[in-house]
């Protein structure tokens, strides 16, 4: 990396915002031109969802991911209360099957 410094320069700044705070952090271009540099701050923009959430139920939730799959997250559980376990896994299933139809 190669470090510069630039004495008697002007820099020429250009900002999204209308009120600037000295002590943000700022993300952007510095050019240089003949008449000294320019700094341009960049837009700002949402950050993307990588893999959004299709479905969100009680045990599981279903994930489209970038690949294109879909992918199911259990939920955590407490398995001491857990009365009758043949119920609960009906009632994951029924989850299950319709998380699976919005996949499709």
């Amino acid at each position: 990396m190669k470090k510069a410094i630039y004495a008697n320069t002007t820099l020429a700044c250009t900002f999204q915002q209308d009120e600037f705070n000295e002590h943000e952090c700022l993300h952007g271009v510095i050019s240089k031109s003949n008449d000294g540099f320019k700094f341009e701050e960049a837009v700002k923009q949402k950050r993307h969802r990588r893999n959004p959430k299709l479905f969100n139920g009680n045990y599981c939730s279903l994930v489209h991911m970038q690949n294109g799959k879909y992918q199911i997250h259990m939920r955590t559980i407490d398995a001491t209360t857990v009365i009758e376990p043949e119920v609960f896994a009906s009632k994951v299933y029924k989850e299950l099957v319709k998380a699976l139809k919005i996949a499709q």
